[in-house]
């Protein structure tokens, strides 16, 4: 009899070493999984925007990170950049194009910034209107709606005319 009781509780204890083994590299797979998961396309982009030239609309990593709420304009990121970086990005004698249901506008190289109340980026603007090709180019990459609905922001798509990315938290007032 003690010959099988030795036996189970090896048996037991030889299980449970696997199985807590099996469970533990899971649980590491798991999490460099979720590690790799966790990174997001991203796009950032300096200077003038608005100009024939620009390739930024046939990058579909462009369109990935608007799907993704990862596009920097200028260092700047909608629903998370203040005034104040705005001001380091274009210098502090950037003047308003002025205010409309309580978000501040500013224009430089064909972008459009708002700003709300608590100088929070609200809104960004991309012209598009002198890329060439724009509009085939957008509608190559963007669903027939032609809006995402990303993590903090929203952004649409007006073909021929301007890309808006704005905050989901944005409160404008009357």
């Amino acid at each position: 009899m003690k010959k099988y009781v030795k036996v189970l509780v090896a048996t037991g204890l030889s299980a449970g070493v696997l199985l807590g083994t099996v469970a533990t590299s899971n649980a590491v797979d798991g999490t460099a999984q979720a590690a790799k998961e966790m990174k997001k396309p991203y796009y950032s982009y300096k200077g003038v925007f608005n100009h024939k030239s620009n390739d930024a609309l046939k990058d579909k990593y462009f369109y990935q990170a608007l799907k993704a709420d990862n596009f920097k304009y200028e260092g700047l990121k909608v629903g998370e950049s203040t005034k104040a970086d705005m001001e380091k990005a274009w210098g502090k004698d950037v003047k308003s194009d002025g205010v409309e249901g309580g978000i501040t506008y500013y224009t430089q190289n064909g972008v459009i910034l708002g700003f709300d109340a608590n100088d929070k980026l609200v809104d960004l603007a991309l012209r598009v209107n002198e890329i060439k090709d724009n509009e085939k180019d957008i509608k190559a990459h963007v669903n027939s709606e032609g809006f995402y609905d990303a993590g903090m922001t929203q952004v649409s798509f007006f073909p021929g005319d301007v890309i808006v990315i704005t905050a989901k938290d944005r409160v404008a007032q009357q």
